[in-house]
């Protein structure tokens, strides 16, 4: 276990947990399990086929390659030993395989501080990289309840380019649980057609015991 895993460990929930309802039309789950037999590069493949199968679209051996490599990337970069995402699980946004797959993350958290103040650390409002106030806006949803979403935009690692990022937070005073759902992409445009699509994973976030 790496350093960041056990500081992951130490944060995590153990009284809450999150189940999730997606459209299986739109997202695609990328769980740090797999089922038995698998690997992350038969994980991306299957994927990768199956949504080029289901699209109707005419795709040759090179479309398919290059979402095999795209997914393939996403999962060693979330889950692979040299990850530091703070995440629990990842759902990613795929409407059409021709367009850059956008990973959601969704961290599950001990309830730490006072509430308003830990939900508006944990969706970035003052986040220091920003280039520019973020815009803020309270986010509730029926499952969860009275939240916050945050959309802004950082200096990406190349000075002439400008991230965005997205992130939402609530708090389960019953399962004294945290949840962060949050997206990022250097694609401005690609971050605002999936936004609608993200609001209503969120609205199908539901928080659900978790071990004790």
């Amino acid at each position: 276990m790496t350093d960041f895993q056990r500081e992951m460990q130490q944060i995590t929930s153990t009284k809450g947990w999150a189940r999730v309802s997606y459209d299986t039309h739109l997202w695609i789950p990328c769980l740090r399990g797999l089922p038995e037999g698998w690997d992350p590069p038969r994980w991306a493949r299957e994927f990768a086929e199956a949504w080029w199968g289901f699209s109707g679209l005419p795709y040759d051996h090179s479309d398919l390659e290059k979402l095999t490599v795209l997914l393939g990337y996403i999962y060693e970069s979330t889950w692979g030993r040299q990850s530091r995402i703070p995440c629990h699980l990842v759902f990613i946004h795929l409407p059409d395989p021709r367009v850059q797959p956008l990973p959601v993350y969704l961290s599950i958290f001990k309830a730490l501080g006072p509430r308003d103040e830990q939900l508006r650390s944990l969706a970035r409002v003052h986040d220091p990289a920003a280039v520019k106030p973020p815009v803020v806006e309270a986010f509730s949803t029926p499952n969860l309840g009275p939240g916050l979403r945050v959309l802004r935009y950082v200096r990406g690692e190349d000075e002439g380019e400008v991230d965005a990022g997205l992130s939402y937070a609530w708090r389960s005073d019953t399962y004294e649980t945290d949840l962060r759902l949050f997206a990022g992409t250097f694609d401005l445009a690609r971050l605002q057609r999936a936004m609608p699509d993200i609001d209503e994973l969120a609205r199908q976030i539901t928080v659900i015991p978790g071990e004790t």
